[in-house]
């Protein structure tokens, strides 16, 4: 005897032929309840393929130009980054044009011209005083001069300070870029310079003191307003000698001298004699003429 058909085959054979049928009996379940339908898989819930992972090596690990971070601003909160400007020399640049000055700028200002009717600037000795005539100097004291400008127009930058012997035909320099004041001086110990020097020794002679713009030199001509080279000053330096006790110390020059006296003294006194005599005898001779 065939079995009877059971609960479950009666609605799976209702709903092959709900196809049919107007309208589900409303007595019975509902459909999706039944019948669970398989859903398609759709697009976007597709699974994710997997990540490739980046080489350091190769050119798509390296960053690209809006992967740079972002710059850093100020404490004050401005938007653009504070930089420290290297450039001394007071040239900035805007927008891509060529270099300008600012008002800062550093560089070397022209050459100025003066009236070429105007005299070159000088310098005029305070110390000494030049009433006080050729100084005589021993070597090995402290020598101090004071001068100033005159006629001076342009501004050296700085001075040199020399003293030149024509009889050793040689040149010491004093000093080299010495700051400009309106009145100069400078202070030579002639000790200190003796003791350390082993080649050029100061010698006993006439020297003249040179001053003129470092910029320049000794025998270039100076422009109308400019500093010219001064050699207006002479001095004298002498070696002392050692002492030496007063019986000990002969004068060559001395004995000599005074041999030449008495030879100029007998001879005098020779020619005064045969002047008389021969006076005397021309005298009597005449008296026994007569």
């Amino acid at each position: 005897m065939r079995a009877s058909m059971s609960f479950g085959q009666i609605l799976t054979t209702a709903i092959a032929f709900s196809s049919t049928a107007s309208a589900w009996p409303s007595w019975l379940p509902d459909v999706d309840a039944l019948v669970v339908r398989q859903d398609e898989p759709s697009k976007d819930t597709a699974s994710p393929a997997p990540t490739k992972t980046a080489d350091p090596k190769s050119d798509d690990a390296k960053p690209s130009a809006t992967d740079k971070p972002a710059p850093k601003t100020t404490a004050g909160g401005d938007d653009e980054p504070q930089t420290t400007n290297l450039n001394t020399g007071g040239i900035t640049k805007s927008g891509g044009s060529k270099p300008t000055h600012t008002g800062n700028s550093t560089a070397e200002p022209t050459h100025e011209t003066f009236d070429p009717q105007d005299p070159a600037g000088g310098v005029s000795m305070l110390t000494p005083a030049p009433v006080l005539g050729t100084q005589l100097y021993r070597i090995g004291q402290t020598i101090t001069w004071g001068w100033n400008y005159t006629s001076l127009q342009a501004t050296p930058t700085a001075i040199d300070v020399l003293v030149s012997c024509s009889t050793a035909s040689k040149t010491w320099t004093l000093t080299q870029n010495m700051t400009y004041e309106t009145k100069g001086s400078y202070t030579w110990d002639t000790h200190a310079y003796a003791e350390t020097a082993v080649v050029d020794q100061l010698l006993t002679a006439e020297y003249t003191l040179l001053i003129y713009d470092a910029e320049s030199s000794v025998k270039a001509t100076a422009e109308a307003g400019y500093l010219s080279t001064f050699d207006g000053f002479k001095f004298g330096l002498y070696k002392p000698q050692d002492y030496q006790p007063l019986n000990e110390w002969h004068c060559a020059t001395c004995s000599g001298a005074a041999n030449l006296d008495t030879k100029a003294l007998g001879f005098a006194f020779s020619m005064s004699v045969i002047t008389i005599l021969s006076f005397t005898w021309f005298v009597a001779g005449f008296g026994q003429l007569l």
